[in-house]
């Protein structure tokens, strides 16, 4: 195999597992759902403090410093929430086949952390998850 066919086929190979990186983490909404992203971003600030992500039917994780949670669900009304020593919600209406993102954060307090929630676009959310 000749010298240029290798570095082609590596680069090709290198675009490869890259695409297959960024789809494995913002999928596509299931069929008949919506697609609510929660991410935090790596702060030192707060970084101990985790909190789980709920809704009135389940609890889909913790999110932690860093970290990303994916929850697909019905189109409708939802309110999402967490509680640490106080809480935040955040109420979104999903439409079938859209992608939503929502930013965790931990506001500091006189005794410990707490979550926050913001939703933001799509461009601010794939930016500070350092997804292009």
């Amino acid at each position: 195999m000749k010298k240029s066919q290798i570095i082609s086929l590596s680069i090709f190979f290198i675009a490869f597992l890259i695409s297959l990186n960024l789809s494995a983490q913002i999928p596509t909404p299931e069929e008949g759902k919506g697609l609510v992203v929660f991410y935090r971003t790596k702060k030192f600030s707060g970084s101990a403090i985790k909190f789980s992500i709920k809704d009135s039917e389940k609890s889909y994780g913790q999110l932690t410093n860093g970290s990303i949670i994916k929850v697909q669900v019905e189109p409708g009304e939802h309110m999402f929430w967490s509680q640490v020593i106080s809480s935040d919600a955040i109420t979104l209406t999903i439409e079938e086949g859209k992608v939503y993102y929502v930013k965790g954060s931990v506001k500091m307090g006189a005794i410990a952390g707490r979550p926050k929630f913001n939703q933001v676009d799509e461009k601010k959310a794939l930016k500070e998850m350092k997804v292009k």
